[in-house]
């Protein structure tokens, strides 16, 4: 149901589709970015022991595991990736397909007061077609 009491719209659908696109294109870069970071974690978990947090004493256990922390941190970043790419695949795709069909349609109406020129002749012949071919 449509609303359209001769108001203009508050805001332009092609600005709302720059938007989008624009969201779209920050989203692909956040999930390059966050996949190179995991990627740079996984290159730390051969080192994982020096970031150890050293237990109470001499012969216990680590508070911290480096390796373990580090491993969890690039697992963790994998998954957020993947659900980037969910709401990419699922989510903004999907709405900027829809989101480029918006946009106002010539009706009947509009395409009659168009085809008025201001060209008398032009005009009467124009008319003169619609009739010939609504008569066929």
């Amino acid at each position: 149901m449509s609303i359209d009491d001769g108001r203009e719209p508050f805001y332009d659908p092609e600005d709302l589709l720059d938007e989008l696109d624009s969201i779209i294109r920050d989203q692909a870069m956040l999930d390059g970015r966050t996949a190179a970071l995991r990627a740079r974690y996984a290159a730390l978990e051969a080192f994982g022991e020096r970031y150890d947090e050293p237990g109470d004493g001499p012969y216990s256990f680590p508070k911290e595991y480096g390796r373990v922390n580090i491993e969890f941190a690039a697992k963790y970043l994998d998954d957020a990736s993947r659900q980037m790419q969910g709401v990419a695949t699922y989510g903004l795709n999907p709405a900027r397909e829809l989101a480029a069909k918006v946009r106002e349609y010539p009706t009947p109406e509009h395409e009659q007061t168009n085809r008025d020129s201001g060209n008398a002749i032009a005009d009467a012949v124009a008319r003169s077609a619609d009739r010939d071919g609504a008569q066929r």
